[in-house]
């Protein structure tokens, strides 16, 4: 009889293989990112197929093998670092650092092969019931828990490294931050639940009925959920670009050199409003200033002491705070008037106004209406 348990696990087999599939046809330009991200939701789905095997058809021989689907637990963490590194930047590991990042899975299935050769279904069995091998789960279970925590943290970091380098470069935020936000806090909660997991199991016996072996199991189809749910939500997200990894420029510019440019892009914002261009980025300023982009990021982090993201919106805030003053806000909603001036959605809007102004904009409104 199938329980509850079940049916979360088949349907999240079902659209593991579908997504699977689906990413990999898409046509974009990002096709390495994408087949990392395949690679990922197939393992998950390799894991919980593994699952129903060893619980609905346990054999000696099912159980034996059952070492085949434990080969990815030393691979999911450095394909998420891979892939968060690939989605987000151009620039490519060197041969020798994926060979690094892949030896413990390299590792793990040449134990994986040597039990095959020295055991059988019936000797590795009796060999299970003695004891032989709790200290070898007891380590693998740790080591892959400590490998993917340790992948997950680097991941983190890199999407803090891109949101840091996206607002020294662009003026709106990039589609994949909230992505890779929830697809990683997904991740977490599969972690967190895993530990706990194995931690109930080996140290309180079960003691905590709720954080079992069947809840960790539950929880990977949330991984697979979060991928789909963007996938219908946000068809564009998985053909986007990685940028380029930001170079700095150490040079300095001298005052003269400083101030002029700094005059020439006050005249630009004022005179010009580019700030209006939803998808303003550091390079368009720079070209129409006829600098280098570093030149420019160098000026607004070291003189204005912003980066250009707050340095765009700053602009466009005030042109809404004027709109406000000339009593547009009554004819228009307050999201037609965030779009007129640059921001591309309500939510990026209202951060940086709240940032700005340390108010919302119907609150700033209201007070403006009273007084």
């Amino acid at each position: 009889m199938f329980e509850l348990i079940d049916v979360i696990i088949f349907i999240g087999i079902s659209q593991g293989i579908f997504l699977m599939l689906t990413i990999l046809r898409i046509p974009q330009a990002n096709k390495r990112a994408n087949a990392i991200l395949a690679l990922l939701i197939g393992i998950a789905t390799h894991m919980l197929i593994g699952r129903v095997l060893m619980v609905r058809f346990l054999t000696k021989a099912t159980f034996f093998y059952s070492w085949i689907f434990d080969v990815p637990l030393y691979l999911f963490g450095p394909l998420l670092f891979l892939y968060t590194r690939r989605l987000l930047f151009q620039n490519k590991l060197s041969k020798k650092s994926l060979l690094l990042h892949f030896m413990p899975g390299a590792l793990f299935l040449i134990l994986t092969i040597t039990l095959f050769i020295i055991y059988n279904p019936d000797t590795y069995y009796e060999a299970y019931l003695k004891g032989t091998f709790t200290w070898i789960f007891n380590a693998i279970f740790i080591s892959a828990i400590g490998s993917n925590l340790f992948y997950l943290i680097k991941s983190f970091g890199i999407l803090r490294k891109f949101k840091k380098a996206s607002r020294n470069s662009f003026s709106f935020d990039q589609s994949p931050v909230n992505y890779l936000t929830y697809f990683l806090s997904a991740i977490t909660l599969i972690i967190v639940v895993w530990a706990l997991g194995f931690v109930n199991n080996s140290v309180f016996d079960q003691f905590f009925n709720f954080f079992t072996y069947d809840l960790v199991w539950a929880v990977i189809p949330a991984f697979i959920f979060v991928i789909g749910y963007y996938s219908l939500k946000q068809p564009d997200l998985f053909r986007v670009v990685p940028e380029k990894e930001a170079k700095v420029q150490k040079k300095r510019l001298t005052e003269g050199e400083a101030s002029l440019l700094q005059n020439k892009l006050d005249v630009l914002m004022r005179e010009e409003k580019i700030y209006l261009e939803s998808e303003l980025t550091l390079t368009d300023v720079s070209k129409r200033l006829h600098t280098s982009s570093n030149n420019l990021s160098w000026l607004l982090n070291n003189v204005y002491q912003t980066t250009f993201y707050d340095f765009i919106n700053s602009h466009r805030i005030n042109e809404f705070l004027q709109k406000v003053k000339n009593q547009e806000h009554l004819q228009h909603t307050i999201l037609a008037l965030s779009l007129d001036v640059g921001f591309k959605s309500k939510s990026t809007f209202n951060k940086a106004f709240k940032l700005t102004m340390n108010d919302t904009p119907s609150n700033y409104i209201k007070k403006h209406r009273a007084a």
